[in-house]
This record gives C-alpha cells, sequence and structure tokens, in this order.
C-alpha cells in the first residue's frame, strides 16, 4: 500500500479502525491493492521479527518484486516481509479477495474454485491457510460474568485420506475409533470458546486448565451434573453452580446458552458435509469468529476476516503442520 499513510492508518481511533474495516474490501478493489498489500501493512504495524531464529535484531535490506526484504543480524537469514503469514508463497494473490468473499458465503470448496478461477487443490489450500491464521486467536478468549462450561462429543473422521492400496483402505475402515472430545465455555457477553482436547471424553484436567486461564474468582461457573466436570468446578476459586433440572426451570442459574451454541455448531457444521479430524479445531476457530467477530455482511466480512487472517504471521507453520499430519 505505497500510497496509503501507514501513520494515518495507526493513529485512527478504535471506532475509526472498524469502520476502515467495514469498507476495507471497497478500498483495496478501488485501488488495486491486494491481501498481499493488506499483509505488508499488518507487518509493518509490528516490529519485524527473524523467521528462523525470531530474533528482533533486524535490519532492512532492499526490496525485491515490490516487497520489503529484511536480513537478521543474529543469524543472517533474509526473509520476505511476508514469510510465515497467510499469503506466504501465494501465487494469483489478486483473486484471494474474491475467495474470501466466496468462503463467506457459504460456498464449496469446489464452487470457490470454480468462481475465482483457480484449481481445487488450490481452493483447499486457501481455506486452510486462512483458517489456520485465525487458530491463533483462541489463546485470547477469556470470560466474565457467568461462565457456562459442557462437552460435545463428535465422531472421528479421516475425510480426505488417501490410501497407498486396497490393504490400507480395509484396514483402515476396521479400525474403531473413539469419539472426539471438544471442550465448549461460553459467558453472556458473547466470549465462547470451541477446544478440540482429545479423544473420548473431556477430562477434569483439562477443564481445570482452561478455567485457570481464562476466568477468575469474580466469575460464576455453571455446569452440569457430570463427573469431570463436578471434580474440576470443585478445586477452583471461583463461585460455581452444578445445574439441575430444577434450577434450569426455574431459570435461576443455566447452561441454556452453552447448550444452544453447540446445537447451533451442528447445524452450522452440516454445510461442509464432515470434516477431517486433523482440521476440526480449524474449523471450530471458524464458527467462533463468525459468533464474535462478524456481521453477516459481506462486504464488511471480508475486510473483518483479512484482518484477523493477517494479524498472525506464523500462520505457514500451523498450515503445513496440519497439512503433513500422517494418518496412522
Amino acid at each position: 500500500m505505497d500510497n496509503f499513510n501507514l501513520l494515518d492508518y495507526q493513529a485512527l481511533p478504535k471506532e475509526q479502525k472498524r469502520r476502515f474495516l467495514d469498507n476495507l474490501y471497497q478500498f483495496l478493489l478501488k485501488n488495486n491493492y491486494t491481501a498481499v498489500d493488506y499483509q505488508k501493512l499488518k507487518i509493518q504495524s509490528t516490529a519485524p521479527i527473524c523467521p528462523r531464529c525470531e530474533s528482533e535484531n533486524v535490519i532492512k535490506a532492499g526490496v525485491r518484486d515490490g516487497k520489503q526484504v529484511y536480513k537478521c543480524k543474529d543469524c543472517g537469514r533474509q526473509y520476505r516481509e511476508t514469510a510465515r503469514t497467510f499469503v506466504y508463497r501465494m501465487r494469483k494473490a489478486d483473486k484471494m479477495l474474491e475467495y474470501l468473499k466466496c468462503m463467506l458465503e457459504g460456498k464449496s470448496l469446489r464452487a470457490c474454485a470454480s468462481e475465482v478461477g483457480i484449481s481445487l487443490r488450490t481452493s483447499f489450500n486457501w481455506r486452510h491457510k486462512i483458517l489456520a491464521a485465525i487458530k491463533s486467536l483462541q489463546g485470547g478468549i477469556s470470560f466474565s460474568g457467568i461462565v457456562e462450561a459442557d462437552e460435545l462429543l463428535m465422531k472421528y473422521s479421516e475425510k480426505g485420506r488417501k490410501y497407498r492400496s486396497r490393504k490400507e483402505y480395509e484396514k483402515a475402515k476396521k479400525k474403531k475409533h473413539s469419539k472426539v472430545a471438544v471442550l465448549v465455555m461460553t459467558d453472556r457477553e458473547g466470549n465462547l470458546l470451541f477446544k478440540h482436547v482429545g479423544r473420548k471424553k473431556v477430562t477434569n484436567s483439562q477443564i481445570r486448565e482452561e478455567l485457570s486461564h481464562r476466568v477468575t474468582d469474580s466469575n460464576l461457573i455453571c455446569v452440569k451434573q457430570k463427573k469431570e466436570f463436578k471434580k474440576a468446578v470443585k478445586g477452583t476459586k471461583s463461585k460455581k453452580v452444578v445445574v439441575n433440572k430444577t434450577q434450569i426451570r426455574r431459570g435461576v442459574y443455566s447452561v441454556q446458552v452453552v447448550d444452544k451454541h453447540i446445537n447451533d455448531f451442528k447445524v452450522w457444521l452440516q454445510r461442509f458435509r464432515g470434516v477431517a479430524t486433523k482440521y476440526l479445531q480449524s474449523y471450530l476457530m471458524w464458527f467462533v469468529i463468525t459468533h464474535k467477530y462478524l456481521t453477516s455482511e459481506i462486504e464488511s466480512d471480508i475486510g473483518r476476516l483479512l484482518n484477523l487472517a493477517s494479524s498472525d504471521r506464523w500462520a505457514w507453520d500451523e498450515y503445513w503442520r496440519l497439512v503433513n499430519t500422517k494418518y496412522r
């Protein structure tokens, strides 16, 4: 964004930045900017960090193909400003904005590919680069007031797995898998957490771990009469209520909000006709940001989603880890 004043953007008050993001899609189109241009703007808003050793002892080392090059004075690595972000090594970057639009409209991978003019494989890769970038937002989720917690158990899936032989296929189909456990937490202020925590069931240690850094002593925690949840909240200093049917009917304390989020997620997930378990957390976080950060106004949401994806400077690492995760 050579003609866009970075200082002007950084100096905008919070509400004006929000309005800027709501109009970002049209701003980028009008000025022939791409998602890569916006990623460069986000990178320039923070201190440069070496992608190899994560040192901040970095200097500018010229411009190549219109992209700023940096050099780490500690390890000698030279890298471009978008290294390891979700647009790293991206070709056809001028098509990414339209891809975000199709993605937010709920179109399938194949439909996105056809409309944007990219291959199905590229459509798959772009979706998972975007989702890998927004996964980092999970760490900043915290709760206030009344907090409700429950679990969601889902079927294990290896959707999209490619088999080397018929024998491997038959062996995989015979293998029985336990359920996949997802911890769900929410408050009455719109904060929401869906976290894939493993197999079988959510354990009390996993619940305690999340409570330890997401709630304070001033919170009130509501859980159902489930053994692991009762054990988990028993050791917390926060106020807690183990909800029974009488309390639900009276409406004093309940887990109705968390139940609604779980039911909404099940309906939302149906559009994908199944999700491979190794990508489950990516889709869980997609649902969370749809609920918390997006507006259902497509053009506004393009800017918001692009801004969220551009905030993670290590998104490529998570994407690469996921696509290379092998099934056993």
